[in-house]
């Protein structure tokens, strides 16, 4: 990755570690968040990572609750490239997403899966991200994602 790009968006959050952003990702959860059952489990600033755990129930299914539906699994996906962005800047900022590509590659099932996203690129103002969705280690889909970084007025 270019770290030269990435430094050019990000507005380091100098005051907390990785641990204590970690912590306060899992303290704030939007209503979304909680019926996706999403659990922040890993935090990196250097290089920018995240990975989120998510809970899929059987209200998420379709094909007589072997297959969650796609549009959880987009959630699953989109969640932790938010988060990740969240969790890099000092300022509160909205992390909004203008477009985002699903790639679903195996079907995923009610259970535990895991999501990691990481930073492609960075600019003053849009982020381009990728994550991808595992259950029990296999791999089931893959997003990219542009998002507009807007800084929350207090």
């Amino acid at each position: 990755k270019d770290s030269q790009s990435l430094q050019l968006c990000l507005k380091k959050n100098i005051y907390m570690n990785d641990a204590e952003i970690l912590n306060k990702l899992n303290s704030h959860s939007a209503p979304c968040g909680e019926t996706l059952g999403l659990r922040c489990i890993r935090f990196q600033s250097e290089p920018p990572e995240i990975e989120i755990e998510f809970e899929a129930k059987y209200e998420f299914t379709h094909s007589e609750g072997q297959v969650v539906q796609g549009g959880f699994v987009a959630a699953m996906l989109d969640a932790p490239m938010a988060h990740l962005l969240m969790g890099l800047y000092e300022e509160p900022i909205t992390p909004m997403t203008l477009d985002i590509n699903v790639s679903y590659l195996a079907p995923s099932k009610p259970g535990k899966l895991n999501c990691v996203a990481e930073v492609v690129q960075c600019g003053k103002s849009t982020a381009f991200m990728s994550s991808r969705l595992y259950q029990q280690e296999k791999l089931v889909a893959t997003a990219t994602s542009t998002v507009k970084i807007v800084p929350i007025k207090s």
